[in-house]
């Protein structure tokens, strides 16, 4: 609670210098770098990857303190599930709000264009046999046999989480989300819903304007993408209690070791809990922001004006 609270009132780089200061002060109980022996047992044994497994990887490798060179961090990841497995991840290279970067009219070149989700996203998109989405605000990077049926038509639909996007695709093929150093709170696949249901979601979280952007793909073809962008309303949403209230451990196993964030998300199971709550009118944003709440038009004005600090 005080987490959402925070985040939602302060400025981005206070919220980011406090979140620093309270991981350090979490850590001296147990600041021994995490070795690799230690990853390869988390990644089998705690967050149960198996060969032939489809994962979608949240990381941050800050926040893991590893004791060996991050080099070592893909390649143990694709051993786990295989040359028969595929891995995504994250992989926009946007840094500031989608609407400024579309407006400027600029090329995402889905080839050269680094990304801005960390090391492990980028060092997976510098990968002989990466695919990458086509999507200009959210593209996915993926490796494995499955990488271009799940992210091959995502720049095919205007919604960034909808059906052709691979973070549905994940949930209709059986696959998982897992999280290395991050916390729930990082968890994109929570956005298909409201990109699937649309009208009939509770809460409007795109703006109506469709972007046009140009994109250039691995064999040097421009393609004119369209895509709608989040509304700023989508800052009042209070992912971590929401999770711990009405998601079940089965379908999402949060866990900490040394002081370390991990998670494994069963992604279809998730997308069909989150479907029942939304019929029942459950969803991670305040009541404040709900089509039909008196206080809805004010709550989205202070969003935008927050956006624009």
């Amino acid at each position: 609670m005080i987490k959402d609270i925070a985040r939602h009132l302060l400025p981005e780089n206070a919220y980011a210098l406090g979140r620093r200061c309270f991981r350090r002060v979490r850590r001296r109980a147990d600041n021994r770098p995490l070795d690799e022996q230690d990853f390869a047992k988390i990644l089998v044994e705690d967050l149960c990857l198996v060969p032939g497994d489809i994962a979608l990887v949240h990381s941050s490798m800050d926040r893991l303190e590893l004791g060996f060179s991050f080099l070592r961090v893909l390649p143990a990841l694709r051993g786990a599930v295989g040359s028969e497995g595929t891995l995504l991840l994250p992989a926009t290279h946007l840094t500031e709000r989608p609407e400024t970067w579309l407006e400027r009219g600029e090329v995402f070149d889905a080839r050269r264009s680094p990304t801005s989700m960390g090391l492990l996203p980028e060092m997976a998109r510098r990968q002989r046999d990466a695919v990458r989405s086509l999507h200009p605000t959210h593209s996915v990077v993926a490796l494995g046999p499955r990488a271009r049926e799940l992210v091959g038509e995502h720049h095919l639909d205007i919604y960034p989480c909808g059906r052709q996007s691979p973070y549905y695709k994940i949930a209709e093929c059986g696959g998982s989300i897992v999280g290395l150093g991050v916390d729930v709170d990082v968890l994109t696949s929570v956005h298909c819903i409201e990109d699937i249901w649309r009208e009939r979601f509770p809460v409007t979280t795109r703006r109506d304007r469709v972007y046009a952007a140009t994109v250039r793909d691995d064999e040097s073809r421009e393609w004119q993408v369209q895509t709608l962008v989040a509304h700023p309303r989508i800052r009042w949403r209070q992912m971590l209690s929401y999770v711990r209230e009405h998601i079940g451990g089965d379908l999402c196993r949060q866990f900490l070791i040394a002081g370390r964030p991990f998670y494994r998300v069963d992604a279809a199971g998730l997308y069909a809990r989150m479907e029942e709550l939304a019929d029942l009118g459950i969803t991670m944003y305040r009541r404040g922001v709900y089509r039909d709440h008196p206080l809805e038009p004010l709550m989205s004005r202070w969003a935008e004006k927050l956006e624009e600090r």
